[in-house]
């Protein structure tokens, strides 16, 4: 059945107007509303906020609708947004004018608009409220209503942070990152492969809308951290050029990210067993082992021990979980309350010994494990290893030493870290 999501683009001078509404009945729980930022309205503290500014508050709001629409039913793309076609993968309806006796037609997929064999296109908000926002929820929050029964959590887009990209630390994506997501879903996680549900084109519009998401997300978050130094009183807190600062801002970070693929500077090593014995003994010479521990299980000094780790997280009501971290002893406390994500979500370091069940949430194949390792991970307590401590060279050796330990366990067995200083002994330990 064709969905009957409504999305009209109306081509303006300054951006993209998009309303929406409706759905096929099977999966129509009526009319969507944006969650709020907690800052918005929330005392958090120390944390930039507008609990005691009513005024600022309703100019963020009004902002975020002139910029991005009131609500997911009537959706707009401000000019120069980081989305193609300029946002026609977000609706299936495009509306040219203003106001409601502007002539609405039909949006087909592709990007040749004079292709007479082009089929009726979903639009990414269809796509996501049909198959997303159970999981990531209404406004990307990682909300949506399964969330508080997931580990890990899904994924709150609001501040542009995705843990598994081939772009530098703490930069926006590429697209390819997150076509290899949705397409291939990540291992070892609640987040599913949707290559077999969704086409091609499919799987563009539901990126298109969640690059959407994460744009009005950081954009919200942006405009509370200038009104939070402004003055309640003052008439032109977040005025009309400020705003768009703010959002020229936001969207330069994702055009810039499109650039900045980090591709390593020499081919890969090959995999050879000096190369696999010369990446164990970087491994077990540098912090590696404090997090992932000395045989890679994930039991690293670093992090609490398993047990207590998945009695916490395993234990019984997710919405207790706070309850179960404040009855824990005061030196596991502290340590737990370390070593959360940028979410505040519990981490655990991957368990890279499993045998051939072992799973790499972002990918296995060496350029995966590569990005991993270089520039870490990001919003987790994964750090970058490259250049420093590991060069060109060596960072090869390990990712030929991570790939090979899953068939090859015996590479940890009795091994002991190498001397503080020298050359890494490719022989150190027994290997069969």
């Amino acid at each position: 059945m064709e969905s009957r999501y409504r999305v009209a683009l109306i081509l303006g001078c300054s951006c993209l107007a998009i309303a929406t509404a409706g759905c096929s009945d099977s999966f129509n729980a009526g009319p969507l509303q944006y969650v709020e930022a907690e800052a918005l309205t929330k005392d958090l503290g120390n944390k930039a906020n507008l609990h005691d500014k009513p005024k600022l508050q309703a100019k963020v709001r009004t902002a975020l609708a002139q910029l991005y629409g009131p609500d997911p039913q009537h959706m707009r793309v401000p000019v120069g947004a980081p989305l193609l076609i300029g946002g026609r993968y977000l609706a299936n309806h495009v509306k040219e004018g203003e106001g409601p006796d502007a002539p609405e037609k039909r949006i087909y997929q592709g990007e040749d608009l004079n292709d007479p064999n082009r089929k009726p296109q979903a639009g990414g908000y269809a796509l996501y409220r049909r198959n997303c926002l159970h999981c990531h929820g209404v406004s990307g929050a990682g909300d949506g209503p399964t969330a508080p029964f997931l580990y890990p959590r899904p994924r709150d887009y609001r501040r542009g942070i995705f843990k598994f990209t081939s772009t530098p630390s703490g930069a926006r994506p590429h697209r390819d990152d997150l076509r290899r997501t949705i397409t291939y879903g990540l291992h070892g996680t609640s987040m599913p492969a949707f290559e077999p549900l969704l086409t091609e084109s499919e799987i563009e519009q539901v990126l298109d809308y969640a690059i959407f998401l994460s744009t009005r997300g950081e954009t919200e978050l942006a405009l509370i951290e200038e009104a939070a130094i402004s003055d309640e009183n003052d008439a032109n807190a977040l005025g009309e050029d400020i705003v768009k600062d703010i959002v020229t801002g936001v969207f330069n970070k994702w055009k810039v990210a499109q650039t900045q693929v980090v591709n390593p500077p020499i081919a890969r090593t090959a995999p050879t067993r000096e190369s696999i014995l010369r990446g164990r003994d970087l491994f077990l010479g540098s912090d590696c082992k404090d997090c992932h521990g000395r045989l890679a299980v994930g039991d690293g000094e670093s992090f609490v021990n398993q047990d207590v780790f998945n009695q916490v997280v395993f234990g019984g009501n997710p919405s207790e979980m706070p309850a179960r971290i404040a009855a824990l002893d005061d030196k596991t406390k502290t340590l737990w309350n370390q070593k959360p994500d940028d979410w505040g979500n519990p981490l655990r370091p991957a368990n890279l010994n499993r045998g051939i069940s072992t799973t790499y949430k972002g990918g296995r194949r060496p350029i995966d494990i590569y990005w991993r390792i270089a520039k870490g991970i990001n919003g987790a307590q994964m750090p970058a290893h490259y250049p420093s401590p590991f060069d060109e060279k060596k960072m090869w050796d390990v990712v030929n030493f991570v790939l090979a330990l899953p068939y090859e366990p015996e590479l940890l067995k009795d091994a002991t870290p190498p001397p503080a200083s020298g050359p890494a002994v490719a022989d150190a330990g027994p290997v069969r």
